[in-house]
Protein backbone atom coordinates (compact mmCIF):
# COMPACT_ATOMS: atom_id res chain seq x y z
CA UNK A 1 0.00 0.00 0.00
CA UNK A 2 1.46 3.28 -1.58
CA UNK A 3 1.68 6.18 1.20
CA UNK A 4 0.63 9.80 -0.02
CA UNK A 5 1.22 13.22 1.69
CA UNK A 6 -1.80 14.11 3.48
CA UNK A 7 -2.29 17.36 1.86
CA UNK A 8 -3.10 15.34 -1.65
CA UNK A 9 -5.54 13.09 0.45
CA UNK A 10 -7.22 16.46 1.78
CA UNK A 11 -7.29 17.82 -1.71
CA UNK A 12 -9.20 14.56 -2.87
CA UNK A 13 -11.71 14.80 -0.16
CA UNK A 14 -12.04 18.46 -0.24
CA UNK A 15 -12.96 18.07 -4.19
CA UNK A 16 -15.19 15.45 -4.08
CA UNK A 17 -16.28 14.82 -0.75
CA UNK A 18 -15.02 11.75 -0.55
CA UNK A 19 -14.21 9.35 2.34
CA UNK A 20 -10.27 9.30 3.45
CA UNK A 21 -11.15 5.24 1.86
CA UNK A 22 -12.22 7.24 -1.58
CA UNK A 23 -9.10 9.12 -1.37
CA UNK A 24 -6.75 6.02 -0.78
CA UNK A 25 -8.19 3.90 -3.02
CA UNK A 26 -8.46 7.17 -6.22
CA UNK A 27 -4.83 7.75 -5.57
CA UNK A 28 -3.40 4.38 -5.15
CA UNK A 29 -5.14 3.07 -8.82
CA UNK A 30 -3.67 7.05 -10.50
CA UNK A 31 -0.50 5.79 -8.75
CA UNK A 32 -0.42 9.26 -7.12
CA UNK A 33 -1.78 11.74 -9.87
CA UNK A 34 -4.53 13.61 -8.42
CA UNK A 35 -6.48 14.21 -11.35
CA UNK A 36 -6.63 10.79 -12.34
CA UNK A 37 -7.58 9.82 -8.68
CA UNK A 38 -10.27 12.31 -9.08
CA UNK A 39 -11.09 10.35 -12.16
CA UNK A 40 -10.89 7.24 -10.31
CA UNK A 41 -13.63 8.49 -8.00
CA UNK A 42 -15.93 9.37 -10.87
CA UNK A 43 -16.11 6.48 -12.63
CA UNK A 44 -16.57 4.33 -9.34
CA UNK A 45 -19.42 6.40 -8.04
CA UNK A 46 -21.22 6.46 -11.97
CA UNK A 47 -20.62 3.00 -12.04
CA UNK A 48 -21.53 1.87 -8.67
CA UNK A 49 -25.21 4.26 -9.46
CA UNK A 50 -25.54 2.52 -12.54
CA UNK A 51 -25.36 -0.75 -10.12
CA UNK A 52 -28.00 0.08 -8.00
CA UNK A 53 -30.07 1.08 -11.13
CA UNK A 54 -29.98 -2.24 -12.74
CA UNK A 55 -30.44 -3.69 -9.56
CA UNK A 56 -33.93 -1.47 -8.97
CA UNK A 57 -34.84 -2.98 -13.03
CA UNK A 58 -34.46 -6.62 -11.51
CA UNK A 59 -36.66 -5.99 -8.93
CA UNK A 60 -39.51 -4.49 -10.64
CA UNK A 61 -38.99 -7.12 -13.02
CA UNK A 62 -39.15 -9.93 -10.13
CA UNK A 63 -42.40 -7.86 -8.51
CA UNK A 64 -44.34 -7.81 -11.67
CA UNK A 65 -43.35 -11.53 -12.87
CA UNK A 66 -44.80 -12.73 -9.49
CA UNK A 67 -47.91 -10.53 -9.86
CA UNK A 68 -48.22 -12.44 -13.29
CA UNK A 69 -48.30 -8.59 -15.06
CA UNK A 70 -44.82 -9.14 -17.04
CA UNK A 71 -45.83 -9.49 -20.80
CA UNK A 72 -42.15 -10.47 -21.93
CA UNK A 73 -38.53 -9.54 -21.04
CA UNK A 74 -36.13 -7.65 -24.03
CA UNK A 75 -32.34 -8.33 -23.43
CA UNK A 76 -30.13 -5.16 -24.74
CA UNK A 77 -26.78 -4.27 -24.99
CA UNK A 78 -26.54 -0.43 -25.45
CA UNK A 79 -29.32 -0.09 -28.37
CA UNK A 80 -28.55 -3.47 -30.05
CA UNK A 81 -31.82 -6.03 -28.81
CA UNK A 82 -30.02 -8.99 -28.42
CA UNK A 83 -32.92 -11.50 -26.86
CA UNK A 84 -36.88 -10.84 -26.75
CA UNK A 85 -38.57 -13.28 -24.10
CA UNK A 86 -42.25 -13.78 -24.46
CA UNK A 87 -44.06 -14.93 -21.91
CA UNK A 88 -47.57 -16.59 -22.58
CA UNK A 89 -50.96 -15.20 -20.99
CA UNK A 90 -52.76 -16.27 -18.24
CA UNK A 91 -51.48 -18.86 -15.60
CA UNK A 92 -49.23 -20.32 -17.89
CA UNK A 93 -48.07 -16.58 -17.88
CA UNK A 94 -47.55 -16.48 -14.01
CA UNK A 95 -45.46 -19.87 -13.64
CA UNK A 96 -43.31 -18.54 -16.16
CA UNK A 97 -42.78 -15.42 -14.72
CA UNK A 98 -41.89 -17.15 -11.31
CA UNK A 99 -39.75 -19.06 -12.71
CA UNK A 100 -37.96 -16.36 -14.50
CA UNK A 101 -38.33 -14.13 -11.39
CA UNK A 102 -36.14 -16.57 -9.68
CA UNK A 103 -33.82 -16.82 -12.34
CA UNK A 104 -33.42 -12.86 -12.94
CA UNK A 105 -32.98 -12.66 -8.90
CA UNK A 106 -29.79 -15.08 -9.22
CA UNK A 107 -28.64 -13.33 -12.26
CA UNK A 108 -25.68 -11.32 -11.95
CA UNK A 109 -23.18 -9.45 -14.36
CA UNK A 110 -19.62 -8.82 -13.90
CA UNK A 111 -17.41 -6.32 -15.36
CA UNK A 112 -13.87 -7.63 -16.29
CA UNK A 113 -11.32 -4.45 -15.86
CA UNK A 114 -8.13 -5.00 -17.67
CA UNK A 115 -5.22 -4.76 -16.05
CA UNK A 116 -2.62 -2.38 -17.46
CA UNK A 117 -0.26 -3.77 -19.76
CA UNK A 118 -2.72 -6.43 -21.23
CA UNK A 119 -4.12 -5.90 -24.70
CA UNK A 120 -7.54 -4.13 -25.09
CA UNK A 121 -10.40 -6.43 -24.96
CA UNK A 122 -13.90 -6.04 -24.26
CA UNK A 123 -15.62 -8.78 -21.76
CA UNK A 124 -18.62 -9.51 -20.49
CA UNK A 125 -19.18 -11.70 -18.57
CA UNK A 126 -22.83 -13.58 -17.32
CA UNK A 127 -23.88 -15.45 -14.26
CA UNK A 128 -26.50 -17.16 -12.91
CA UNK A 129 -25.54 -17.99 -9.43
CA UNK A 130 -26.15 -21.57 -8.03
CA UNK A 131 -29.02 -21.00 -5.97
CA UNK A 132 -29.08 -21.49 -1.89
Amino acid sequence: MASFDMALVDEVRQRLDATYEEALTGLEEADGDLLHALAVIERRRRERHEAMESGEIIGRAVGLAREGKLSGIEVKLGDRVVRKIPLPKGTGGAVVGAVLSTLLSQLSVDLIRKESGEQATDQLATDAEEAG
